[in-house]
């Protein structure tokens, strides 16, 4: 861990990267005819992020919303890949509509980010296998650089021909089942209604102690500090989420669970993730039963397998 500087609640995710704004529209992509891109900046020592790019919706309502989802016809649950879209932000009235639409409408917003960025960190993940089955993997190599940039990003600076480091990078390089980001980020944020989620595009009540990156809680209590941590966007949120979980010190039985199931080749579902965030919550275990009710509820093991759209889907 090098920096404290955001947590959630108790603990603090400590991204030690710049969160990239969303990326270049659709359309932009298909013209390029690029998915992706990886790239080592001259003498910057870390490489750019890999991105899945989508294309970014502005609404101003509710219906404007659904419209969006009824044109790709996405569904809820998704009967087909999911659409390239960055929704910009959480409707202000969508509090206002019946449950099971404001549901709806939250879980399309939240699922392509979180596939976007889930399908990022599989990305980097395959390029540490093939840097690490590499004879050719020696120190100050490109390949070295590329992959010492994406062990910075996930908080291991160490020695990356030890085994033991190796080891740890892949446990924090992966993925998170969208049935339990989705659970989470509708608990946080109170289905996108939160004064942070509305203000900040904070989905998961992360904290920061930079006055200049955050909001100020009205509940704060005396003598605190700390702020709610203000987000560019919503996938910004999302992937300091998803950093958290796969960085910090207190989710550390959350990465070694995933990497036990990994390898025994049990399914990595949010229901058996769950019991693993006890830290995320000063509610200890009720937040955890809170979090598989949600995901039991709202039967979003449905989603656990959604696959995000190509370009030329």
């Amino acid at each position: 861990m090098t920096s404290n500087e955001s947590r959630n609640r108790l603990v603090a995710p400590a991204p030690v990267w710049s969160i990239v704004l969303d990326a270049l529209p659709l359309a932009a992509l298909v013209v390029a005819g690029l998915w992706y891109w990886l790239s080592v900046p001259a003498g910057a020592g870390r490489e750019a992020i890999a991105s899945v790019t989508l294309d970014p919706i502005s609404v101003q309502n509710a219906d404007q919303l659904q419209d969006v989802f009824q044109r790709h016809e996405y569904d809820w649950v998704p009967k087909a890949a999911v659409p390239l879209l960055a929704i910009k932000d959480i409707p202000q009235d969508i509090g206002d509509e019946p449950i099971a639409l404001k549901k709806s409408l939250f879980f399309r917003s939240i699922l392509p980010l979180v596939l976007a960025e889930n399908r990022r960190i599989r990305m980097e993940r395959d390029r540490i296998a093939s840097a690490f089955d590499d004879g050719d993997f020696t120190q100050g190599s490109p390949e070295w650089k590329r992959v010492a940039a994406i062990a910075q990003r996930y908080d291991v600076d160490a020695d990356l021909n030890d085994p033991d480091v190796r080891e740890r990078l892949r446990r924090r390089v992966d993925e998170i089942p969208p049935s339990l980001a989705l659970a989470q980020a509708a608990n946080e944020s109170a289905w996108g209604t939160s004064r942070f989620a509305r203000e900040g595009n904070n989905l998961y009540g992360e904290w920061t102690w930079n006055a200049d990156k955050g909001i100020v809680p009205k509940r704060r209590a005396e003598g605190a500090d700390h702020f709610v941590r203000r987000f560019d966007s919503l996938r910004a949120s999302v992937r300091s989420y998803l950093n958290n979980l796969n960085t910090h010190q207190a989710y550390a039985k959350l990465r070694s669970q995933r990497r036990r199931l990994r390898e025994i080749g049990t399914p990595v579902t949010g229901m058996r993730l769950a019991g693993a965030l006890d830290a995320y919550s000063e509610r200890g275990m009720a937040y955890v039963n809170d979090i598989r009710n949600m995901i039991a509820y709202n039967r979003l093991q449905r989603i656990n397998d959604a696959r995000l759209a190509t370009p030329s889907e």
